[in-house]
């Protein structure tokens, strides 16, 4: 089932819903359409074979979202600029890593990049053990580079030049040896010291990294064998990792299930069984599965539009592109159950656009595009 889909006429409704569709206006939500509001702080955020717990702080905003990790972002004052940033990111390595000393020297040389950019004034990297793994716990204190141009205002700006600041963990994954999963918080500020909320919520954020149980190999087998039809040996390779518990797991079975051919008897409670306990944990496209599911209903699964528009938001909010998108198209068309706010559905069509979700993309071109619709001019003398 294609879960992305354009209502015919909606461009031509996209364009009259909002006279300055450039300016994005929207009650409520932040005007920048890249930066998303956290509404549940605090809550649950899971990639694959990992997760973690947002800053419960709400000024933090999700910037990028993929399976794999992403970005959340802090503007704490403007002049000067003083900025947090927190990245939670995982890379499959080209061999294991089996020693304290190769994650060490990993972690060094990764950190050790930012010299490219920075003056390193410290840079401390200790191996410690988290969540029954082998981590490299680092800090590291910068400055900008001093400017050494003859410029006139050469002084002003040495003497305003900011630090940098980071704080966080790599990991290796404890049953994938090639995963290495990181979690950092770097703050840009104008003070020679991370400020106290932004160290608070670094140690919440690297603290709270969990695992799941997971393999690549596992993952990539049992989409080789989904793709020959092979579903029940696909659904084998998985149960451990469902037995365990792990969201990606649910979710990618559930996939498998939804576009197995003829289905599955009983398919409908199965996904919604299935994704159900991986929603709960923070995966953001079992949120938007889920959601969908509920959206439309199926043989089995009743429509529950409140529920639904809860899902799809907790995923949109999360920088799922495809759960931003459809959650827009239903709060435009209102043709799902959900109440109308086109307003508000002009935001998450162009956040979805600004993740680079295509249907997005041509429906914001077409509204563009599409001639501006005004009234006849009254009768002259009326």
């Amino acid at each position: 089932m294609n879960r992305n889909f354009v209502v015919p006429g909606l461009a031509a409704a996209l364009f009259l819903s909002s006279p300055a569709l450039a300016q994005r206006a929207a009650p409520v939500l932040d005007d920048n359409v890249a930066q998303i509001p956290q509404t549940a702080p605090g809550s649950p955020w899971s990639f694959i074979g990992f997760s973690i717990t947002t800053p419960l702080d709400q000024q933090w905003f999700v910037a990028n979202s993929t399976p794999r990790g992403g970005t959340m972002g802090r503007n704490l004052s403007a002049a000067p600029p003083n900025t947090a940033v927190l990245v939670i990111v995982s890379e499959l390595l080209d061999k294991p890593i089996d020693s304290d000393t190769e994650l060490l020297a990993v972690a060094q040389d990764r950190h050790a990049r930012i010299g490219e950019r920075w003056v390193v004034t410290r840079h401390d990297e200790t191996i410690v053990r988290h969540a029954g793994t082998r981590c490299a716990r680092h800090t590291l204190a910068a400055r900008e580079p001093e400017d050494k141009s003859p410029r006139k205002d050469a002084a002003k700006a040495n003497a305003t030049r900011p630090y940098l600041h980071v704080s966080g963990l790599s990991c290796i994954h404890p049953t994938e040896p090639r995963l290495l999963v990181e979690v950092g918080l770097s703050e840009r500020s104008p003070q020679n010291a991370m400020t106290a909320t932004i160290a608070r919520d670094a140690q919440q954020a690297t603290e709270s990294l969990a695992f799941q149980r997971y393999s690549e190999q596992a993952l990539q087998k049992a989409a080789e064998l989904a793709r020959v039809g092979e579903v029940r040996d696909a659904e084998a390779l998985l149960k451990p990792y469902i037995d365990a518990d792990a969201a990606w797991a649910r979710y990618f079975l559930a996939q498998i299930l939804q576009r197995a051919h003829p289905a599955p008897p009983n398919a409908g409670p199965r996904l919604k069984a299935l994704l159900e306990p991986a929603a709960d944990r923070g995966l953001a496209d079992a949120q938007w599965m889920l959601g969908t599911l509920l959206l439309r209903g199926t043989d089995g699964v009743p429509k529950d539009p409140p529920l639904a528009e809860a899902l799809l938001r907790r995923a949109a909010e999360r920088g799922n592109p495809g759960a931003a998108f459809q959650l827009g198209i239903a709060l435009l068309s209102a043709n799902d159950g959900l109440s109308p706010n086109r307003r508000e559905a002009v935001v998450w069509i162009s956040r979805a656009a600004a993740r680079g979700q295509k249907e997005a993309q041509e429906l914001l071109q077409s509204a563009r595009d599409a001639p501006e619709t005004r009234p006849p001019p009254k009768p002259a003398g009326k």
